[in-house]
């Protein structure tokens, strides 16, 4: 079991749904796996390369499969990367996207009121810049294109997602990261209203806030090296151990509302309750030292659980528990 896979807080998990007309076909070749898929909206075209993490994935629409919906590289995990382009049925260009360097280009005719989103959007970046600084945001915040706009009767649509309606509200979620390591999504959330002024979170599952920093130095210090050596003074003996970037909130719905914890966890039991019938169990252990990571100081040791739990109509997979 890989525990990395175990720590995820949030998986995202794409997939199809079952529509009328629906088909699967397989078919295996020397060098990679192909699946077709039919339902009643697209034809979606995926091939897995066996000796490489690539997959190759094409979408048309079903009414007719010479128009192009989508098509480009992922990742195995299903993470996309490099360009791709997003085209409507009329076979006109919706927006060009670049994963790797996080660029998105939308064709503003066919995307109404996008000009007030790019000048929320400046204000919520000022933001951060002014709380953690421009070095911070250079080269440890990235927006991913990840942010919804409202009005007084709801939701009206997104970066990739032409708005129905003239926008009142917005809310932008960055990723961050520390030196080095891989992107962790929705790190920072900046929450608008039609005058760019920060909105406070009263929703205690919304990632929205800002950390209060008492010293100056405004980047983060950690990184895995560091934070295992550390670890290993305090017990930790090397073997299956996974790292995180957590956001971690105060639920206090004011400005600052949070601050960043870095985490090594090392997995050291698991306690597998298998049943045929009813609901089953794994229970995963671990031993977690946390870390303030813009001072790299260790902070504390801590015996954690993880759940997963299913049975014939539902599952849950829960966030780490203290074990007590």
């Amino acid at each position: 079991m890989n525990s990395k896979f175990l720590l995820t807080f949030f998986t995202l998990i794409s997939g199809l749904s079952v529509f009328g007309q629906f088909s699967r076909e397989n078919i295996s070749t020397d060098s990679s796996e192909i699946e077709i898929i039919r339902n009643s909206v697209y034809h979606i075209y995926q091939e897995n390369f066996k000796n490489k993490d690539s997959v190759w994935r094409s979408v048309h629409f079903i009414k007719d499969t010479t128009r192009l919906k989508t098509e480009g590289w992922t990742k195995k995990s299903g993470k996309r990367i490099g360009i791709w382009k997003e085209y409507n049925f009329n076979k006109q260009l919706l927006f060009t996207r670049d994963y790797d360097n996080a660029v998105c280009e939308v064709n503003k005719k066919l995307f109404p009121y996008h000009e007030i989103l790019e000048r929320m959007k400046k204000t919520a970046d000022s933001l951060i810049i002014s709380n953690y600084g421009q070095e911070f945001y250079d080269n440890q915040v990235r927006f991913n294109f990840n942010c919804y706009a409202y009005d007084k009767e709801g939701y009206v649509g997104s970066w990739t997602e032409p708005m129905k309606r003239k926008p009142t509200e917005f809310l932008f979620r960055y990723q961050v990261r520390l030196k080095n390591s891989d992107w962790q999504s929705e790190m920072i959330g900046v929450k608008l209203d039609h005058n760019g002024n920060y909105i406070p979170s009263h929703d205690r599952f919304n990632n929205n806030g800002f950390e209060k920093l008492n010293s100056e130095n405004k980047t983060f210090e950690i990184d895995k090296t560091k934070a295992i050596s550390i670890a290993k003074e305090h017990g930790l003996k090397g073997e299956n151990i996974s790292e995180f970037l957590k956001w971690e909130r105060f639920n206090k719905a004011t400005f600052y509302d949070g601050q960043f914890k870095y985490y090594i966890a090392e997995l050291t039991d698991q306690i597998d309750e298998i049943k045929k019938e009813g609901r089953s169990r794994i229970t995963y252990k671990f031993n977690v030292y946390s870390f303030n990571p813009w001072t790299g100081e260790f902070l504390e040791k801590k015996k954690m659980k993880q759940i997963k739990e299913w049975g014939k109509l539902s599952g849950f997979t829960s966030d780490l528990l203290l074990d007590e």
